[in-house]
């Protein structure tokens, strides 16, 4: 059986009810995307807190064996290499900066949720074909979407958007948007979104 009859075979056949709508198949498969989205979130959010739970875990045995070889006895101190207390620190400086970056993460999540909500209400919203033919409530739709949006490149994204057809954004290069999208914070610093 060849790889294109294997997947022909899997395909759900689609069936025609009385109630069938386009804007039904529509909604139902932008729950689709919704739920795999949210699926895939959550099986992330797991591994990213084993990460970040190590990852401090490591940063505080890290200070301890620090504690513990700054308060030896002078005689055994002498007996020690003199750059373990600076790989130590070094060490428990560059595991410190790892869990801060583990925020890319919180980041993107908080994204991706409001990606959902916003496949949910629009899933919602063109099931409704009285809603869809009306401007107004296209208007109040976006308006409900944009107050969603709480970082700077997703507003910018949305502004983007809005404002054209987004034909060329889907496409382009990932450049970021703004000067403030591409800052960094320095490490051990917490980057407040």
């Amino acid at each position: 059986m060849s790889a294109s009859t294997a997947d022909t075979a899997l395909m759900p056949t689609l069936k025609l009810s009385e109630d069938w709508t386009p804007e039904g198949q529509l909604g139902l498969m932008l729950g689709l995307c919704e739920a795999q989205m949210d699926s895939a979130i959550q099986e992330s959010d797991q591994s990213i807190d084993t990460l970040v739970r190590a990852f401090t875990e490591l940063v505080e045995t890290a200070r301890a064996v620090g504690s513990l070889t700054s308060n030896l006895p002078a005689e055994v101190k002498a007996q020690l290499d003199p750059s373990t207390q600076n790989q130590l620190a070094a060490f428990s400086n560059q595991m410190a900066a790892a869990v801060v970056a583990f925020q890319f993460y919180d980041k993107l999540s908080q994204r991706l949720g409001h990606v959902r909500y916003s496949l949910s209400t629009l899933a919602q919203f063109a099931c409704s074909r009285s809603q869809m033919q009306q401007p107004e409530q296209w208007t109040r739709l976006h308006s409900t979407l944009r107050r969603l949006y709480r970082t700077q490149e997703e507003r910018e994204v949305f502004q983007v958007m809005m404002e054209g057809d987004g034909s060329g954004f889907v496409h382009a290069s990932p450049a970021p948007l703004s000067a403030g999208t591409n800052e960094r914070a320095a490490p051990g610093e917490i980057e407040l979104f």
